[in-house]
C-alpha cells in the first residue's frame, strides 16, 4: 500500500488548484497530522475545504504518539513538519509530501520520498490530470503568493519523467 503524510502548504496548493484529490493516482492514503489540521483550520474557508477532503475516504486524520520526537524535530522544523515525518515513521508511511527543503532532507535521511507541490504538479500534468506547470505555478503565486524561483520549477519538471 502507497502511504503518504501530508504537510501544510502542498495541501494548500494542491486544493486551491482543486488538484488534492488527484494524489490518489499515486497513494493509496494520504494521513493529515493534527498540528497540520490546525494550521489549515487558522485559514478561515479551509475548514469546508479538508472536511470535503475527509469524505472522500482517501484524505485521513491522524495523531502522533511520539510527542516527544515531534518536539526533537521542532528544533529544526516547523510543528506540522515535524508531525508530519514522526507520523510517516508511525504510519509506515514511505512518502512525506512537503514544501520546506529542509524537511524534505530531513525525510530522505529517516528513509522516506520526499515530494513536494512543483513535484506532484509536473507529474500531474504527465499523466494528462493537470494543465501546464507554468499556468499552475503562476496561478499560486497570484493567489497564494507562491514562493519558488524559476529555476526550482524547472527541475520539477525535469524529474516528472520518474514515477512516484
Amino acid at each position: 500500500m502507497r502511504v503518504a503524510v501530508v504537510d501544510t502548504s502542498p495541501l494548500i496548493n494542491l486544493t486551491h488548484l482543486n488538484l488534492a484529490q488527484e494524489l490518489a493516482l499515486f497513494f493509496d492514503r494520504v494521513y493529515v497530522p493534527r498540528a497540520v489540521r490546525e494550521e489549515l483550520n487558522k485559514k478561515g474557508r479551509f475548514r469546508h475545504r479538508l472536511n470535503k477532503l475527509y469524505r472522500t475516504g482517501f484524505f485521513e486524520r491522524c495523531m502522533t504518539a511520539g510527542t516527544f520526537n515531534v518536539q526533537l524535530l521542532q528544533a529544526e522544523l516547523h510543528k506540522g513538519e515535524s508531525e508530519a515525518l514522526i507520523q510517516a515513521q508511525e504510519k509506515q508511511a514511505l512518502y512525506f509530501i512537503g514544501d520546506e527543503r529542509r524537511a524534505r532532507a530531513i525525510a530522505s535521511r529517516m528513509g522516506r520520498n520526499a515530494v513536494g507541490t512543483l513535484r506532484l504538479l509536473a507529474r500531474l500534468h504527465i499523466e494528462g490530470r493537470a494543465p501546464e506547470v507554468a499556468g499552475l505555478v503562476a496561478k499560486l503565486r497570484r493567489d497564494l503568493d507562491f514562493r519558488a524561483s524559476d529555476e526550482i520549477v524547472q527541475q520539477a519538471i525535469n524529474l516528472a519523467a520518474e514515477p512516484i
